[in-house]
This record gives structure tokens, C-alpha cells and sequence, in this order.
């Protein structure tokens, strides 16, 4: 089972991911102005551009006691073309999805299957300890546990009951 590095938070990190948004709401704008900017269809512009754009995965965000666990549904994508960022509040999925090279003499009729670049940015419902989450690549299956922090757990640890003998 693959284990994919999970990176710092960063300053080339964020020009990266600013540089996808300003291209998608650049697409959006485009998208816009072909039906003459009507009112009310923003997020159905911006929705259209990020699907033109990039693949974004489909996600699961669980909350368990102790952290939380975020699944990302990336099938025929290898470990190593994958980059994890984790902050206290956020997660940033970038990557490559990339095409298979046919064999000699084979001919692909059809290929629907998806290539290019991987974007996808979560934000949690509440801190975590980047520190200390893990993610691991299974079955087409990107999993990230996100441990709470120790001071900021739902659930108390329950305590043991002290045993005392009659005297």
C-alpha cells in the first residue's frame, strides 16, 4: 500500500493553487459572457470551468472522536503523481492524472477514462494537527487521517475507576 508524502504548507504551494483558481474563474468569465452575463448562474459557470479544467475528485470527510478521515476517489492514479498539503483548516489535493501509452502496435478505439491535472481543495469543519496526519494511497482509494488536536477532541477519553479494597 502506497504511502503518499504529505507536504508543508507553502508559499509556491499557494502561487500553484492561485494560479488554477485565476485560471478557472477566468474560464468562468468566458462561460458567462457567451450567455450575456445572466443573473444567477455564477456557480453554475464556475462549476462548468473547473470541469473543463481539472479533475476533481470525488471526496468522503468523516468525523470520527479521535480525527478525521478524508477518502479521495482517485482510480489509475499512481502515488508518486500526487501531492498532499495539509494545513490546520484545509486540505490541498494537486497531481497528474496520466494517459497510458498504448502498446506497439495496438490501436485504442475508445477512451474515456480521465487525464490531466488534479485539483481539489477541502476545508474542515474544524483544526487539526498537520503534523500528524498520514495518507495512503489503496485501491484507487487516497486516504488522509487527520488527528484532532489533543486539547480539542469531542470526546473525553473515558477514565478507568480506581479500585480500593474494603479495609
Amino acid at each position: 500500500m502506497p504511502v503518499v508524502r504529505i507536504h508543508p504548507w507553502s508559499s509556491p504551494l499557494r502561487e500553484h493553487a492561485d494560479r488554477i483558481r485565476t485560471q478557472i474563474a477566468e474560464r468562468a468569465y468566458e462561460l458567462a459572457a457567451r450567455h450575456g452575463y445572466a443573473p444567477g448562474r455564477e456557480l453554475d459557470d464556475w462549476l462548468a470551468a473547473e470541469a473543463q479544467l481539472v479533475w476533481k475528485p470525488e471526496m468522503r470527510l468523516e468525523e470520527h472522536p479521535r480525527e478525521l478521515v478524508l477518502k479521495l476517489r482517485l482510480p489509475g492514479v499512481r502515488a508518486e503523481d500526487v501531492r498532499f498539503f495539509v494545513a490546520a483548516e484545509r486540505v490541498l489535493l494537486l497531481g497528474e492524472a496520466r494517459a497510458e501509452s498504448a502498446a506497439e502496435g495496438v490501436r485504442v478505439h475508445g477512451d474515456e477514462f480521465r487525464y490531466g491535472p488534479i485539483f481539489r481543495e477541502v476545508w474542515l469543519p474544524q483544526a487539526i494537527d498537520p503534523i500528524r496526519a498520514k495518507a495512503r494511497l489503496s485501491d484507487g482509494v487516497l486516504t488522509l487521517v487527520l488527528p484532532k488536536p489533543k486539547t480539542e477532541r469531542s470526546t473525553p477519553r473515558p477514565r478507568r475507576a480506581s479500585r480500593t479494597t474494603p479495609a
